[in-house]
C-alpha cells in the first residue's frame, strides 16, 4: 500500500473516532417512565405528556417543574398510573406553555427526573381531522 493510501485510511478512520466521540454522548435510548426508574444515573430520553395543573417555573432561579404521564408504546394514548416529575434548571422554552407533551432528555436521580433537554412537542393542528383532510406530507 502507498504511503498516501496509508495516510488517507488513518484520517479517515480519526475523522470517524472523532465523529462517534463527539456525537455518541448526544444519543439517549427511548425509555418509558418505569425504565427511566430502573436505569437511574443513566442519561435517556423519556416521553410524556405534561400535567398543567402540575406546572411551576421560578424564573429567578429558572427551574422549571412538572409532572408528565407515560406514553403507551402501542395506542401512543397518555397512561394516567404511571406519573414521573421533571426538573429543568434551565429558562422555560418559549412553546412550553402551548405544549401537549415533551420528551425529557436527563438521568433519573433522588425521586426525580433531572432533565439537561425537553424536547417541546407542540399540538398539531392536523390531529383532528381526518386522514383525507390532511395536506399531502402532513
Amino acid at each position: 500500500m502507498k504511503p498516501a493510501h496509508i495516510l488517507a485510511v488513518g484520517l479517515l478512520l480519526a475523522a470517524g473516532a472523532f465523529t462517534m466521540m463527539s456525537f455518541g454522548g448526544a444519543i439517549a435510548p427511548h425509555v418509558t417512565i418505569a425504565e427511566a426508574r430502573q436505569r437511574a444515573g443513566e442519561t435517556v430520553q423519556v416521553p410524556g405528556k405534561i400535567v398543567k395543573e402540575s406546572v411551576s417555573y421560578d424564573p429567578v432561579r429558572g427551574v422549571l417543574r412538572f409532572d408528565i404521564l407515560g406514553i403507551d408504546p402501542k395506542t401512543k394514548k397518555p397512561k394516567p398510573d404511571e406519573r414521573l416529575t421533571i426538573v429543568y434548571g434551565e429558562p422555560k422554552p418559549e412553546n412550553f406553555d402551548t405544549a401537549d407533551g415533551v420528551e425529557a432528555v436527563g438521568q433519573f436521580r433522588d425521586g426525580v427526573f433531572h432533565a439537561r433537554n425537553l424536547l417541546v412537542k407542540c399540538p398539531s393542528k392536523y390531529n383532528d381531522q381526518p386522514a383525507a383532510d390532511r395536506p399531502a406530507g402532513g
